[in-house]
């Protein structure tokens, strides 16, 4: 099951950043055949590169394995999730009231 959400998952993160698997592999040191392994959904899957995968995207061994995450939200998700913009606008809404011609 979790080499078919890696699989997914792994496709999804690298077609949103526009990364190839050629660019993954040199920048986390993994063998560019283990990345198209992964991608294929083939051969097992060492921690240790599925950490390194995880920390290159900024998420978790978990969410990449499962497509689920339990932890808590940081505060990096937050701004990726477009939530803080939100915030942030009623906050300055607040601040600054609208002018009324009067």
């Amino acid at each position: 099951m979790s080499k078919v959400k890696l699989k997914q998952i792994l496709e999804k993160l690298l077609k949103d950043r526009s990364i190839s698997a050629r660019e993954l592999s040199r920048e986390t040191g993994i063998p560019q055949s283990t990345i198209n392994n992964f991608l294929s959904g083939r051969g097992p899957h060492k921690p240790e590169q599925v950490l390194l995968i995880a920390r290159y995207f900024g998420t978790s061994m978990e969410f990449l394995l499962f497509g689920e995450d339990s932890r808590p939200p940081t505060l990096d998700d937050v701004f990726t999730e477009g939530l803080f913009e939100g915030w942030l606008k009623v906050k300055i809404e607040r601040a600054i009231p609208n002018k009324r011609k009067g």
